[in-house]
């Protein structure tokens, strides 16, 4: 269902609400469901650099969670103490 039609449907129901307040809280609460239900893209532009013996790198600023991370279709496993060596990203 498109936005338009949920307008429609809650102006049927409600002709005295504007149609800007509606669209204001139609967008509220689709914001609401996705952090609720984490549905959040971070997306790859597949200008992503990798480099060689580097295991850390600065990520998103709008990354919330990570469930898992892939590279070239290869699952990399969560490492789960720190390394001795840095080999962080400037």
């Amino acid at each position: 269902m498109t936005q338009k039609e949920m307008l429609e449907i809650i102006q049927q129901h409600h002709p005295e609400i504007g149609e800007t307040v509606i669209r204001k809280a139609l967008n509220r609460a689709q914001d609401d469901f996705a952090a609720k239900t984490k549905i959040l893209s971070v997306g790859s532009d597949n200008t992503d650099v990798t480099v060689k013996d580097q295991r850390f790198y600065d990520l998103p600023t709008e990354a919330l969670e990570i469930t898992r991370v892939e590279l070239d279709e290869v699952s990399i496993s969560r490492m789960i103490t720190r390394p001795r060596k840095g080999d962080y990203s400037s």
